[in-house]
């Protein structure tokens, strides 16, 4: 048994991203809507963050920066550093910033001596 294509008129044709005929800003709106309804809970709690996790973000980021510039100060154009213990470590505010540093400049060091 055959089955029959489906038929549409040009106001139910379905796309990916909404109807034929359907007005894109209105599409467009509907969708923000239903994300926020459906996210907007989670996103507007990611917003609060305590000061101690204000402070780890703090220093993860900061951790970045010392990565970066180790790698720019023995100029390596490109850096793992792999060792996520010191990272945490240092992270959770358990190593100061110059041990921090010291160690990833140790570590920096034994890569640019494994490239030559």
């Amino acid at each position: 048994m055959k089955s029959e294509p489906a038929i549409y008129d040009s106001m139910t044709t379905p796309f990916a991203d909404g109807f034929m005929g359907q007005n894109p800003d209105q599409r467009n709106g509907e969708n923000i809507g239903q994300f926020s309804r459906n996210f907007g809970e989670g996103l507007a709690k990611e917003k609060e963050f305590s000061e101690e996790e204000k402070l780890v973000r703090q220093r993860a980021k900061k951790a970045g920066r010392i990565y970066r510039k180790v790698c720019e100060d023995l100029r390596l154009d490109a850096c793992f550093f792999s060792n996520f213990v010191e990272w945490t470590e240092y992270v959770e505010g358990r190593m100061s910033d110059d041990e921090f540093h010291g160690r990833a400049l140790m570590v920096a060091q034994k890569m640019r001596a494994a490239l030559n």
